[in-house]
């Protein structure tokens, strides 16, 4: 039965969850061994996110244009995808919408699989 990896924005945290596991998990943590490029881009995608955070008051928080945010989304799952492909059978990828607020299961990006390299147990 695969690990559940959730893949979602959230203020301070790393975009990486495991319901298990007590704090989420830093894209760059070799136990899964995503690609470093792959691993930045969560991070970046991560800070997007973080950016728009205004600390004064949390709930007036928000991208600056519709447009922004759908593009956050979409961007978002496609990065999911992307952790899907990397991972493998091991692992079933979620993904946090946050123009939607639902959880959705992802299937793997497109693409030459890498090489039968599979993640270690994140504990």
């Amino acid at each position: 039965m695969p690990r559940l990896l959730r893949v979602m924005a959230d203020y301070g945290c790393h975009p990486l969850w495991i319901p298990d596991v007590p704090d989420n998990v830093s894209p760059h943590d070799p136990a899964f061994g995503l690609t470093a490029g792959l691993a930045r881009k969560l991070e970046a995608w991560s800070d997007e996110f973080e950016a728009i955070l205004v600390m004064d008051d949390p709930a007036s928080s928000a991208f600056p244009s519709v447009e922004a945010e759908v593009a956050f989304c979409r961007t978002g799952e496609e990065l999911a995808r992307q952790v899907a492909a990397e991972l493998g059978a091991a692992w079933r990828v979620t993904y946090l919408d946050v123009c939607t607020g639902s959880h959705r299961d992802v299937l793997p990006a497109a693409g030459p699989p890498r090489g039968g390299r599979r993640a270690r147990a994140v504990s």
